[in-house]
């Protein structure tokens, strides 16, 4: 049978190709390196040579920023295993002029300039506004975990570290009773005694510092990391937030955090997104994990448009029925009607963290049949109002009312993570330390926005865009 052999690799042969005639006129790596030449990276804040160096010459910052997004737009983050790339990737050696910088060069280009490459993703965003692919109208919020650069066993916490030290005094007191019992005293006892007496101080001290400032955890490894929930389990992560524009699905921004939930989290995006595209007026979507009255009301203020559901946690009541939301407020005489028709008088004016209530009594619980469906109290039900309670009411009706838009949430934002996630296969972090992390992220949902307009465009026409 006739085999296809190819050639003779010893055979002497010119290759009279130039790097450019080797690579497609519709590669992506042209689109990468139109779009960085129109960036302004000084205005980015990346830092530059200023000609006083006098060692060896520095890399220019454009072609290691164009590394840098070829890198992450091919899952490929590692400096390392980009020092490779640049040593045997035809596309990475016409992208960068066949430079072949090494792993400290790439890594210490990330370091100087890691909070440019925020800069980078809202830049990007403000691009893809004025070609018209962001208009703000609607944006979806939402966060995920990434996994930290800490494992679970350099993670302490108060509970964690009182189960350590009862095993370090149960070790302890079995090696005194063997040394009690051994003539003469075996040394291999003494050894771990010691060591485990060495481990308890250890333990204490740790509990000691988590007490003082008042910590519930500490990350040793990486000290901004926390142990959160993901996907079901424990684990030390990073909560990832983002702005989605729901026109074509493109990131608007970004926020790493270390908050264990998205509670604190829904204003401070949606402002910082209403900023960064400089618009009047948007509306917000979130999932029920964003709900706090103080964030939507904050929204509201802003003259934003807020659709978010309230969750729907079990309360204290025995019956569902006979939760809050089933009394009927009567805003003329400010009173409250349960679902058996008794009403709830105002008694007192109470506060909370800061947030002003009103409270209601019901006075005729001791009588109603239904006393034990709907409180354990023995001095009869109460509820609370939020001085601002018909902000919520009328967040909670108009998203009643659209939702249609509200459904579309989930098919605007979590499109993105399952992109960075399972495409691109960014389920951990790199680096270390809030800061460090953020830049890493940001590179990840810039990947995600070129990856984006390499699907709505083809290559020639995002260059003539980018010119």
């Amino acid at each position: 049978m006739a085999y296809i052999v190819g050639t003779d690799r010893n055979q002497s042969r010119m290759i009279t190709a130039s790097l450019d005639d080797l690579i497609d006129k519709d590669n992506s790596v042209r689109a990468i390196d139109a779009y960085v030449n129109s960036l302004n990276l000084l205005e980015l804040g990346f830092t530059e040579y200023n000609g006083t160096n006098r060692g060896q010459s520095p890399y220019r910052r454009s072609d290691l920023l164009k590394l840098h997004i070829y890198g992450y737009l091919n899952k490929i983050r590692s400096s390392r295993a980009l020092e490779i790339e640049c040593k045997r990737n035809l596309e990475l050696m016409w992208l960068i002029n066949a430079i072949t910088p090494d792993h400290g060069t790439i890594a210490g280009f990330v370091k100087e300039n890691r909070k440019a490459f925020h800069n980078t993703l809202q830049q990007l965003t403000l691009i893809l506004k004025g070609w018209g692919l962001i208009d703000g109208k609607l944006m979806a919020i939402d966060g995920t975990k990434i996994r930290a650069q800490n494992s679970k066993h350099n993670c302490i916490t108060q509970s964690g570290l009182d189960k350590k030290i009862a095993y370090a005094d149960e070790r302890i007191n079995s090696y005194l009773m063997a040394i009690e019992k051994e003539t003469p005293v075996d040394s291999e006892y003494k050894d771990k005694l010691e060591t485990y007496q060495k481990l308890k101080e250890e333990y204490l001290c740790q509990k000691k510092e988590l007490s003082e400032k008042g910590l519930e955890q500490k990350s040793l490894t990486d000290p901004d990391s926390r142990r959160m929930k993901n996907n079901g389990s424990l684990d030390i992560c990073y909560n990832v937030q983002s702005v989605v524009d729901s026109q074509n699905h493109f990131v608007v921004d970004i926020s790493t955090t270390n908050d264990i939930n998205d509670q604190n989290q829904l204003h401070v995006m949606a402002k910082n997104a209403k900023k960064l595209l400089d618009i009047e007026e948007c509306t917000v979507i979130a999932d029920t994990g964003y709900y706090n009255a103080t964030e939507i009301k904050n929204c509201i203020d802003d003259g934003m448009t807020v659709y978010i559901k309230k969750s729907k946690a079990n309360n204290s009541t025995k019956n569902n029925e006979f939760r809050k939301e089933k009394f009927t407020y009567n805003s003329e005489n400010d009173t409250y009607t349960c679902p058996a028709g008794e009403r709830l008088l105002f008694f007192e004016n109470t506060s909370k963290n800061g947030l002003r209530y009103k409270k209601y009594k019901c006075t005729s619980c001791s009588t109603c049949k239904y006393h034990n469906s709907c409180t354990s109290s023995k001095t009869g039900r109460t509820l609370q109002r939020w001085e601002y309670e018909n902000i919520l009411a009328d967040v909670h009706k108009s998203t009643l009312e659209n939702n249609n838009v509200y459904r579309q949430r989930r098919c605007i934002v979590e499109h993105p993570f399952g992109t960075v996630k399972r495409s691109l296969g960014y389920s951990f972090f790199l680096r270390r330390k809030k800061e460090n992390v953020d830049a890493e992220a940001a590179s990840m949902f810039i990947a995600y926005n070129f990856k984006r307009l390499l699907s709505l465009f083809s290559t020639q026409e995002l260059i003539k865009k980018f010119e």
